[in-house]
């Protein structure tokens, strides 16, 4: 039986820790042990969750333990998960019984997978991608490192996100478009044509937005 932390005591991590009660974990079982939040005071007001166990900082992985970052700002799960990582910390994939997923995709470690998404036939999903509820990802497309793809989206077939992309809530990717590292895409946007990286673009059509 393993231990499962979850990296961040706020908004998504009480959501994360939902979503942890449903899912599957690919022959892996476990007891969620509580979170890890430099915030103390996260929880209060909230009955029934599992206490805050430390900061990221401070805390060191024990024997069965396991990990997921469900922080909605990619450069944040890029830099809490890698503390814990570099400190021997293992994450795993947590995916609900309701999301579809072809048995042809290739997936990394932590990735989140929330209610009722859909990844189709080649897809790729990186390390600490968090795909919320209601997504369809395309076959063949590929999902960089540490994204942050919001409920209601879409992801075309052979489209490819970068590292730490956002993708707003409601958005359409269309087929074939490639989005550069580090960008975001505004709600409901339709993108129709590549985004350079660290760019913010907004609309239907997407264009770049000054931020």
């Amino acid at each position: 039986m393993k231990n499962l932390i979850i990296i961040g005591a706020r908004g998504a991590g009480r959501e994360a820790r939902d979503v942890a009660k449903a899912s599957r974990g690919y022959g892996t079982e476990w007891i969620i042990k509580g979170f890890l939040d430099d915030k103390k005071d996260a929880l209060d007001g909230f009955k029934g969750f599992e206490p805050i166990l430390a900061s990221v900082e401070d805390y060191m992985p024990q024997e069965n333990d396991v990990f997921i970052c469900p922080l909605g700002n990619p450069e944040y799960k890029k830099k809490y998960s890698g503390i814990i990582t570099a400190k021997g910390g293992k994450f795993l994939n947590l995916i609900p019984p309701s999301c579809e997923l072809n048995e042809n995709i290739k997936m990394g470690q932590g990735v989140i997978i929330n209610n009722f998404s859909a990844v189709s036939a080649g897809a790729e999903i990186g390390d600490m991608v968090t795909i919320q509820s209601h997504v369809i990802v395309g076959h063949d497309a590929k999902i960089g490192a540490c994204c942050q793809v919001s409920s209601f989206s879409f992801i075309g077939g052979y489209a490819v996100l970068g590292e730490c992309v956002t993708v707003s809530p409601g958005s359409v990717i269309i087929d074939r478009v490639n989005v550069g590292d580090h960008s975001i895409i505004g709600a409901g946007s339709v993108v129709i044509k590549n985004v350079k990286e660290n760019t913010t673009v907004f609309g239907n059509p997407a264009r770049r937005v000054s931020v």
